[in-house]
């Protein structure tokens, strides 16, 4: 998916509810910063039965030819406290360095770095602390896999969640999801995967009422269609929709806290197989 674009429009929503960083202080009166970065890594976690799933750390890959590895920037102020801690996975083929998939994982994992070495978290943590001079707990920005989709001799395909952190109640939630075909490296577009928003929509819908029909009333009173309908609007096409393909080839399609209706109504995630929506489907992709 166009991650980006998922995002500017997931962003409108979490900031009419996130803090934000504090306001800027008079000229002169900040307060010079003298940080110290530290960098960590950590290898994914491999659940084992009734092990508790640690949500600072990705899952590991479901194959042995993909590794997963977590990568743990903290910054301390001149104290030695911690001010903030972003968390990002970074991605390689184990026997593999010089095909289009392993170098498109290279620049994707580059980029994640990027990502949270320039987070806006951490500016947050910065200016905040220019003003104020302390923060009352470190700010935080992480997004590990979460969740490993479809992954075969075709597709790579997982979901990333996580949370961001500038004070106050709560965190935010962060999310990403990806899809790569293995032989090109090339991330696959949904359009691909679906052939119409409309008839998507319609499959989010029905699979709303069948998933989670308990809450449908009272926490979408005018109908969960409306929600859809803002959420998704006409001029953006397919680029709005959070998804990945599960690993029996069905698709999932994810709404974190706050971006349908209340925050207070927790996550959202749909599936629908091609049973569910024969007419929805492309024949690109197909299970085997």
């Amino acid at each position: 998916m166009n991650i980006k674009s998922f995002l500017s429009a997931l962003l409108p929503a979490l900031l009419l509810s996130a803090p934000l960083c504090a306001a800027a202080s008079p000229a002169g009166t900040e307060i010079v910063l003298h940080d110290t970065v530290e960098e960590t890594t950590q290898p994914a976690q491999t659940l084992q039965e009734g092990e508790v799933r640690d949500w600072m750390r990705s899952i590991a890959s479901p194959v042995p030819w993909l590794t997963v590895e977590d990568h743990i920037l903290t910054v301390y102020d001149e104290s030695g406290s911690k001010v903030f801690c972003g968390v990002y996975p970074s991605l390689e083929l184990t026997d593999d360095s010089a095909s289009p998939l392993a170098k498109a994982l290279d620049d994707w994992s580059v980029e994640q770095s990027m990502a949270i070495w320039h987070s806006h978290v951490r500016t947050c943590s910065e200016e905040d602390r220019r003003i104020d001079g302390r923060l009352v707990t470190y700010y935080t920005d992480t997004v590990p896999i979460s969740q490993w989709g479809r992954v075969d001799d075709r597709v790579i395909s997982f979901f990333m969640e996580g949370s961001a952190y500038t004070g106050g109640l709560h965190p935010f939630p962060r999310i990403e999801a990806y899809t790569f075909d293995r032989v090109s490296g090339r991330q696959i577009a949904l359009d691909e995967i679906v052939t119409d928003r409309t008839l998507l929509i319609e499959a989010i819908a029905a699979a709303f009422r069948t998933q989670y029909s308990d809450i449908l009333q009272d926490d979408f009173p005018r109908g969960i269609m409306e929600a859809l309908l803002i959420q998704h609007p006409a001029e953006r096409g397919l680029t709005s929709f959070c998804w990945y393909m599960a690993s029996d080839g069905s698709l999932t399609i994810y709404y974190p806290a706050s971006v349908l209706t209340s925050y207070a109504a927790g996550d959202f995630a749909l599936t629908i197989t091609r049973d569910d929506a024969p007419g929805l489907f492309t024949g690109a992709y197909l299970m085997e």
